[in-house]
């Protein structure tokens, strides 16, 4: 019987931490732990059963021809679709589309960004969504024709995101000729470690090696003043330099 009771305990703290991290409504957390075991199994069965794995990076490949996501309206959706519906403003499609960006859902953002743009391209957040949306489904190119146009009326968009975003668009893309363009320009401006580590590495794939190794040494030198926040994530990018230098001859203190 403690057996049971101890697996059922498991169980609910297993679904409780789903829950959380798929950022289902709070009603079902009190589901989950009032109507204990119940409530467990009736989430398994009607959530996380049938919902995608939050743990999946967005672009996975869909095996097996999977269908895209059922769209599931909210009430705000529903709002914003009434509006759509009565009045047909740009905004409106914005608004929906960034709603459906925010939950991830890239394939049903497209449709109503692009609508946006098209009917009023001065619609920035817009624009800048719909790239967003079409990066994380891996559609580089096309992420990168937005974001060209949005950084060539503010080169500093989103505090430089937007001109990082395009130089990783043309990065994964093949396009290393304006990758490097594009991330000696971040890096002129900007401490992003990604940035300054993939720019290394596009020069050295150049033959470019010491201007590599100098930017990787950049880089490990504007680590030794972050505070402890910052460092923690950018770690990944410093380890990665250290073990560029050290493959290339270099050790540093």
């Amino acid at each position: 019987m403690n057996l049971l009771f101890t697996i059922a305990a498991i169980f609910m703290v297993w679904m409780c931490l789903d829950c959380i991290k798929r950022r289902e409504h709070f009603i079902w957390l009190i589901i989950i732990v009032v109507l204990f075991p119940v409530g467990a199994l009736a989430y398994f069965i009607f959530v996380k059963s049938k919902a995608p794995n939050p743990a999946t990076p967005a672009g996975s490949p869909r095996f097996f021809n999977s269908p895209p996501p059922k769209e599931v309206d909210t009430q705000e959706t529903l709002q914003l679709k009434d509006l759509i519906n009565k009045f047909n403003k740009p905004y409106h499609h914005q608004e929906l589309g960034l709603h459906y960006l925010e939950e991830k859902k890239f394939e049903l953002a497209i449709p109503p960004l692009k609508e946006a743009v098209e009917r009023d391209p001065d619609l920035t957040e817009a624009k800048y969504g719909l790239a967003k949306a079409l990066y994380a489904l891996g559609r580089y190119s096309e992420a990168a024709e937005h974001l060209q146009e949005l950084v060539k009326v503010n080169k500093k968009y989103d505090y430089g995101n937007a001109i990082f975003g395009l130089a990783e668009c043309y990065r994964l893309s093949g396009d290393d000729d304006r990758a490097l363009e594009a991330y000696e320009a971040v890096i002129n401006s900007y401490h992003f470690f990604k940035a300054y580590y993939h720019y290394a590495r596009l020069l050295e794939k150049r033959g470019r090696t010491e201007e590599a190794i100098d930017t990787m040494k950049s880089l490990i030198g504007s680590s030794k003043d972050l505070p402890d926040y910052k460092l923690e994530k950018e770690r990944h990018w410093i380890e990665e330099a250290y073990k560029f230098l050290r493959k290339n001859g270099i050790e540093l203190a």
